[in-house]
């Protein structure tokens, strides 16, 4: 009969591999439903049926790098099944298709293969047990000369972050990344860009502060005031928790499932924000005839020695340890809490802060040169230099236990000066408060003896 539709070809007779070779696009789409159909229905893992595309992972490239995009859209979802019912062998495959689906698929125009592009690797995340390689093969995306592709590659990145948290993909080389997202000319990548450090700071906080330390100031203030929205609505740091979990993951909960073990809704968990920053060598920058000014009969070469190794020990970062260059440094600072000049004790607390904080444990080892200064400086009256000190003394303390600190302060609890005796009280107040370890069983009597004696002090606070 004229005019009568042209009955569909029949691939079904044709094998696997002659559809998938085939030139009609629509012969290989019948593969591909097959393939689906094939893996969703394996009874294990090691099934036979996954063993071709693992040894050969090329095939799969060519089914996420069809030349048809209706096809190429069904190609990633069949290699979203293969990797989901194949498991972690699958993951061996993956240095081959990643960057297909970076440089083929992220960009397209159909908006359903890019989200299962998207989804696919996310897939290869969990059966690698981390996303480590996934990020670097995903980073070249960001050189695309596409924006939508860059574009893209940036949102991977922001799933991945997002879903898996900081510890299944450590971001040192997303930060590193961010001043070239915040580069780009498209509006729509830096808007990505400014979901992935939203994201990022809902696990780390302001461990992201170096990473965008070099963006344009518009650009840093804009994203500070992002961040700070964040934490006002709850979603600060620590408030994120993974979504997925990996398949290693996924056996230990089977593990504690079994052994009757039930999952506890455990408090955000606190996030050590450095752990994520790359260690930097500062003793490089310091100054130049830094020990000859700190001694100087002049205030001002003191002050401005300080003020230039403030600037060096102060911005956030995770400091490498150099233990020679850091004990004498300590000891320079601490010569200089007797300084006539207060603007001179103020900043060098500044930097005993910044030094402490960027160290961190090992600046422990410098406490007893450090400590019994600072408190002794806590006569002076005037309210911003005991505030200098207080909060150098708090990054010390985090850098020690408890019991360490004891010894420090109990002698300055019955100081002939008052202003003394009340910084050393409310010093060891905030210990107190912050503290996870107990002082030792021999120090609690000598501790109790001398904090209840401050209770018939007659000083005012």
């Amino acid at each position: 009969m004229d005019g009568a539709p042209t009955p569909e070809e029949d691939f079904s007779a044709l094998s696997i591999a002659e559809r998938l070779a085939h030139k009609n696009w629509k012969a290989r789409v019948s593969a591909y439903e097959t393939l689906v159909k094939t893996f969703q229905a394996t009874p294990s893992e090691t099934d036979p049926a996954f063993k071709p595309y693992i040894s050969s992972p090329d095939l799969l490239k060519k089914m996420v790098t069809d030349s048809n995009v209706v096809a190429q859209e069904k190609g990633v979802e069949t290699v979203i099944a293969f990797v989901k019912f194949a498991g972690e062998t699958a993951a061996r495959t993956r240095e081959v298709v990643v960057p297909a689906l970076v440089d083929k698929c992220l960009g397209s125009t159909r908006q359903g293969t890019k989200a299962k592009a998207i989804e696919l690797i996310l897939e290869y995340v969990e059966v690698e047990n981390g996303a480590a390689a996934i990020v670097d093969d995903v980073l070249p995306g960001l050189n695309a000369k596409q924006p939508k592709a860059v574009a893209g590659a940036v949102s991977v990145l922001k799933d991945i972050i997002r879903l898996y948290g900081p510890v299944v993909c450590p971001p040192k080389s997303v930060f590193k990344a961010l001043p070239k997202i915040f580069a780009h000319s498209d509006q729509t990548v830096r808007a990505e860009g400014s979901q992935l450090v939203q994201s990022l700071y809902s696990y780390v906080g302001d461990a992201i502060q170096p990473a965008i330390a070099e963006l344009k100031p518009v650009q840093i203030k804009e994203l500070t005031e992002a961040c700070e929205a964040l934490k006002a609505a709850g979603k600060g740091p620590g408030s994120f928790k993974p979504e997925r979990i990996t398949r290693a993951g996924q056996r230990e909960r089977e593990v504690q499932e079994a052994a009757g073990i039930e999952e506890v809704e455990a408090p955000p968990e606190e996030i050590d924000p450095l752990q994520f920053v790359s260690e930097t060598d500062v003793v490089a920058k310091f100054p130049p005839d830094l020990y000859a000014n700190l001694a100087s009969s002049k205030w001002k070469d003191r002050k401005t020695a300080l003020d230039d190794l403030a600037a060096v020990l102060t911005p956030m970062q995770k400091i490498k340890d150099s233990p020679p260059e850091f004990a004498e440094l300590v000891k320079a600072l601490a010569g200089r809490m007797p300084d006539a000049n207060i603007m001179c004790v103020m900043a060098a607390a500044a930097c005993v802060e910044g030094l402490a904080k960027g160290l961190g444990s090992p600046f422990g080892r410098y406490r007893e040169i450090i400590v019994t200064p600072m408190i002794d400086r806590l006569k002076e009256r005037k309210q911003n230099v005991t505030d200098a000190l207080g909060l150098a003394l708090d990054a010390v303390f985090a850098t020690v236990t408890f019991p360490d600190i004891i010894g420090d302060v109990l002698p300055h609890l019955s100081s002939k000066n008052p202003q003394v005796k009340e910084g050393a009280v409310k010093f060891l107040h905030r210990c107190m408060l912050s503290t996870k370890t107990p002082p030792a069983p021999p120090q609690v009597k000598p501790l109790s003896e001398a904090v209840a004696s401050l209770l018939a002090d007659s000083a005012e606070p």
